[in-house]
């Protein structure tokens, strides 16, 4: 099973765009979906059933959307308020036993104000990060800037 998980607030603008692209892919047969607001150990169990997962989140900085591996041995082990994709894969190994293969796709964002709306340049990439997750289901991975 591959699992999605779209991280973000759309209650602060750009920040709630992995949450957008997730709730715009069409539900598909061995693909979980999760929406988190952050990172949190209460996702170890799903991680743990997963195969593949593709984390969505916005990245003030990045100017691109791009799409690399997670890196389990870059995690810091500590538990906090909430995790990097790298630790929760690492606490997903150490309570399982295994972790799946992780994938980050970052998404470009500009604005973390209050409200709704995205802004219009993290607008215009939407469609693009929604083929990108789809490519990924389609097991098409991009290591471009792995």
């Amino acid at each position: 099973m591959d699992l999605v998980v779209g991280i973000g607030n759309t209650l602060r603008s750009d920040d709630g765009v992995g949450i957008r692209v997730v709730e715009s892919l069409t539900p598909r047969d061995g693909v979980e979906t999760a929406l988190v607001h952050e990172l949190t150990p209460d996702l170890v169990d799903a991680l743990g059933r997963a195969e593949r997962v593709l984390f969505i989140d916005a990245h003030a900085t990045d100017r691109h959307l791009r799409l690399s591996p997670v890196r389990t041995d870059e995690a810091r082990t500590a538990m906090g308020h909430s995790l990097s994709p790298e630790s929760l894969l690492a606490w997903t190994a150490a309570a399982c036993g295994r972790a799946p293969e992780g994938w980050l796709l970052a998404v470009p964002a500009r604005s973390f104000d209050v409200g709704e709306s995205l802004s219009p340049e993290t607008e215009r990439v939407v469609p693009e990060a929604r083929r990108a997750a789809l490519d990924w289901l389609e097991g098409l991975k991009n290591e471009e800037d792995a």
